[in-house]
């Protein structure tokens, strides 16, 4: 029997930085955060739903934390803006800051050394797309709210 309830808690994806969509003047960096790849969980597959109102995205439009390895005692820039797409794809423009450890972080990405996006998020619902009965089940967040966008060293899929 399949569960009705599945806590998640916090969940990573990992994306590639495109460094021709980097502006070195303003600091910023235009990159994709979330797409509806799936992604191999411990409960199955996850699907995150980029139909209209299936993620909150009021917390990154808010001025988000770009972070450095998703450590929250590393903000290295703010979310300028966020989209979502008849692609189905996540894509936020960053701006990194001026202190030391951005500085540091922005140059590598400019430089192609720091390749790698990573978005931490929260389920708040979710629902069983596709039952297997040879492998694992398909789950679709419906109601899923990024966090935080990371400029990581080791993407976490």
């Amino acid at each position: 029997m399949k569960p009705d309830t599945i806590k998640t808690g916090k969940l990573l994806r990992s994306f590639a930085l495109e460094r021709e969509a980097i502006n070195e003047d303003d600091r910023t960096v235009e990159l994709s955060f979330s797409s509806e790849e799936p992604v191999e969980r411990w409960f199955g597959n996850e699907i995150l739903g980029h139909k209209r109102g299936q993620a909150r995205l009021d917390r990154l439009k808010n001025r988000g934390a770009v972070l450095s390895n998703h450590d929250v005692d590393q903000q290295i820039g703010v979310v300028e803006k966020v989209t979502m797409g008849g692609d189905r794809v996540g894509r936020a423009v960053v701006r990194f800051g001026r202190g030391a450890l951005a500085t540091e972080v922005f140059n590598d990405v400019v430089d192609g050394i720091r390749a790698h996006v990573s978005v931490g998020y929260v389920i708040h619902k979710m629902k069983l797309e596709e039952s297997a009965d040879d492998g694992p089940d398909t789950y679709r967040a419906t109601d899923w709210e990024p966090y935080e966008v990371s400029i990581v060293s080791v993407p976490a899929d």
